[in-house]
């Protein structure tokens, strides 16, 4: 019983985490489906989630990503249908890049503690090749959207890049910080 309560726990971190990242997003950049953000957030949180808790928090990771596709962005034209695939596939691209970068045994994200900043970077940057690519596929598949190749790839890119380094960064920066004034015994 334990179990599904951690379980259930972490999916609602994980959906919350994405759920924030997509509110500060809009609020601090916006977002438009045919061109994305150069400041795409929730890339960050997807990632650090998954680095944090795993696979098991897909669930959340893709309810979170089709909830705040609908509500907050109302990002696929009407159709939810496409807009549902792109959630998902926005949701598995960390895991599948996590995945890969393990089978090349380059680095092992089970052990936190060894990971170097510069693994993350790739993690990250390969997640927005992969992200990117994937949304354009399907938008371009829908028909839904009138997107321009370049101008999609690039924005969607550089914002999956950017929003997933400050993220991180962010993250790794400021959760030792509050640590430390929190409990400065142990600093």
């Amino acid at each position: 019983m334990d179990s599904y309560k951690l379980l259930f726990t972490n999916n609602l971190v994980a959906f919350l985490a994405i759920f924030l990242a997509s509110v500060a997003m809009k609020y601090l950049s916006g977002f438009d489906a045919e061109i994305g953000s150069y400041l795409y957030l929730p890339i960050g949180a997807k990632i650090l989630v998954f680095l944090l808790f795993g696979r098991h928090v897909l669930p959340g990771v893709i309810a979170s990503c089709i909830f705040c596709g609908v509500v907050l962005f109302d990002a696929w034209g009407g159709n939810f249908a496409w807009g549902a695939i792109g959630a998902i596939m926005g949701a598995v691209a960390p895991l599948v890049t996590i995945w890969f970068i393990q089978k090349l045994k380059m680095v092992n994200f089970s052990n936190l503690a060894s990971i170097d900043f510069r693994h993350i970077l790739f993690l990250i940057f390969f997640t927005a090749i992969i992200h990117a690519l994937s949304r354009f596929v399907i938008y371009a598949k829908s028909e839904v959207f009138i997107i321009s190749p370049i101008d999609f790839l690039s924005h969607y890119l550089v914002g999956d890049m950017i929003g997933g380094i400050v993220v991180i960064w962010t993250v790794l920066k400021i959760i030792p910080y509050i640590a430390s004034v929190s409990n400065p015994d142990r600093a």
